[in-house]
């Protein structure tokens, strides 16, 4: 299963908007394999998995494939345009000019 964690901080004055544009797009990924966990920094889980991905930033959000990698980050407020790029990527939904070209 593709994932996105959000990391956020309580006095982050954008991660409230992060999250926002973040659900905003990814409710139209529903019939897709995908999972998303907005992840507070002060508890344990954040708290991990911030140190283990180097999370210095708030709001940050992580993208992993189906195998567990990590394929992209986005720091900062993104636009929609960018979280869906981000996803479409992510689950293979766009193709490279080379891709379409060659019928993979």
């Amino acid at each position: 299963m593709a994932k996105i964690y959000l990391f956020v901080s309580r006095n982050c004055p954008h991660c409230p908007r992060a999250a926002s544009v973040l659900l905003k797009v990814i409710r139209h990924y529903e019939d897709y394999n995908l999972s998303y966990n907005k992840l507070r920094v002060k508890t344990e889980m954040g708290k991990t998995l911030s140190i283990r991905y180097g999370i210095n930033a708030f709001p940050t959000a992580l993208f992993f494939n189906e195998e567990d990698q990590l394929v992209s980050r986005i720091s900062g407020v993104p636009s929609e345009e960018t979280v869906k790029r981000k996803i479409d990527k992510l689950l293979g939904l766009n193709k490279s000019f080379f891709d379409r070209l060659f019928r993979k």
